[in-house]
C-alpha cells in the first residue's frame, strides 16, 4: 500500500528485489538521457536485458511523465535509496505484472484520473509481459 512508503525506511537499491532496482535505475537513465545525444537505448538494454523491454521501457515512462500529476520526482543515478515516485513506479509494475488491476488502482487513484490510470496501467502491463 502507498501509505506504506512513508512508513517504513525504505530499501536501498542493493536491498530491494533485482528487478525493481533495475527499473529505478532505466528510469533515472531515461530522464536523464532522453533529450541528450547520448545512447539511451543501449543504457536501458543495460538494465533491462532486453530489446523489446527497452522499447516498452520508453514508452511506459513517456507515458508516465505525461500523466503524472507533477514532475517525475527521481534521485540522482549514485543515489542509494529511491524516491517516492520511484517506489510507486515499482510497486505500480508489480501489481501490472501480477495482473492484480484492484491493487493498482489503490495504489494510484488519488493520484491520477480513471484514463490516466487505464493507459498507464496498460502500458505497465505490456512492459511486464514475461514474453521476453
Amino acid at each position: 500500500m502507498l501509505i506504506d512508503l512513508f512508513v517504513q525506511r525504505p530499501l536501498t537499491l542493493l536491498e530491494m528485489p533485482a528487478s525493481d532496482a533495475r527499473y529505478i535505475l532505466a528510469a533515472r537513465s531515461w530522464c536523464l538521457l532522453r533529450k541528450s545525444a547520448m545512447d539511451l537505448h543501449g543504457r536501458l538494454l543495460n538494465y533491462l536485458h532486453s530489446e523489446q523491454r527497452a522499447v516498452r521501457f520508453s514508452l511506459f515512462m513517456e507515458t508516465m511523465t505525461q500523466i503524472w500529476p507533477e514532475p517525475f520526482g527521481l534521485h540522482r543515478p549514485c543515489c542509494a535509496t529511491p524516491s517516492v515516485d520511484e517506489m510507486v513506479m515499482v510497486q505500480a509494475l508489480r501489481w501490472a505484472s501480477l495482473r492484480n488491476r484492484p491493487q493498482f488502482e489503490r495504489l494510484l487513484h488519488e493520484m491520477l484520473g480513471d484514463d490516466a490510470r487505464d493507459l498507464l496501467f496498460t502500458q505497465a502491463l505490456a512492459l511486464t509481459e514475461h514474453r521476453y
